[in-house]
């Protein structure tokens, strides 16, 4: 496993310019007016150390946390006990996974969709299909790429108490042809006035938008709700040119 993901107090400190209650209200908007069913258990596909818990257990959601990091699991978990939330963690892959029972909805949050080819794309979504009920969605966040695919890097710093975490996330193709692309995350941790740097590097599929909605259409156990730029119900793609953290919405059939 590596180092950042042995990290998780770092990790989620480095993602912490989310408003995570008004991330939950989208979701809840979300569920309200798409979900064929009511919702009380949700899954989170790489929850990593599951920093929308708190939120949802104070809305009185069931969470079950997926991730392939013991170490987030393990931080994860002592929050959970920490305010005593209904939740459950599971190690395993996303890719290929199993529940003993089904949830009413399931998300994944910053392009988190770690498969590495489409037969692990395929893979995946055979495991959300058996673990979602009908009529629940599966709502997927900056997974689906509408812009041009180049190599990027973006850099940021969050601060909280005594550590400073400044992150580089950079991205550029190994395989055009088959849409694998190189995600590469640096932290440069100042905790206390010490410094620590922990880096980590994953390999994963591309998916453009034509193809996703060929994708869908082609598996008859989800239907495609629709797509939304920045979170924001109001945005239906395709009448935006600048995009930011597009959302996409599916139902179980």
């Amino acid at each position: 496993m590596n180092d950042v993901y042995k990290n998780p107090k770092y990790y989620e400190i480095a993602f912490s310019f989310r408003d995570i209650a008004a991330e939950v209200d989208v979701l809840e908007q979300v569920i309200k007016q798409y979900s064929h069913i009511p919702v009380s258990t949700i899954l989170e596909l790489g929850c990593g150390p599951a920093p929308y818990l708190a939120e949802f257990a104070r809305r009185k959601y069931h969470y079950i946390g997926l991730d392939l990091s013991p170490a987030m699991l393990e931080y994860a978990q002592n929050k959970a006990n920490a305010i005593n939330a209904s939740a459950r963690f599971e190690l395993a892959d996303m890719t290929d996974f199993g529940l003993v029972e089904q949830v009413d909805f399931a998300f994944i949050l910053l392009g988190s969709l770690q498969a590495r080819s489409t037969a692990e794309l395929i893979t995946h979504f055979d495991s959300v299909s058996r673990v979602l009920k009908p009529g629940g969605l599966f709502f997927l966040d900056w997974c689906v790429v509408f812009e041009p695919s180049t190599e990027s890097v973006d850099s940021w710093e969050m601060v909280s108490g005594q550590v400073k975490v400044k992150t580089t996330y950079q991205t550029g193709f190994i395989n055009p042809v088959e849409q694998i692309f190189k995600e590469s995350l640096v932290l440069e941790v100042e905790d206390d006035g010490v410094k620590k740097v922990f880096r980590e590097t994953e390999m994963g599929r591309r998916i453009y938008p034509q193809e996703f909605l060929l994708f869908v259409a082609a598996r008859n156990d989800f239907e495609f709700v629709g797509w939304w730029n920045n979170w924001d119900l109001t945005q239906p793609l395709g009448e935006t040119r600048e995009i930011s953290r597009p959302i996409t919405i599916l139902r179980r059939v």
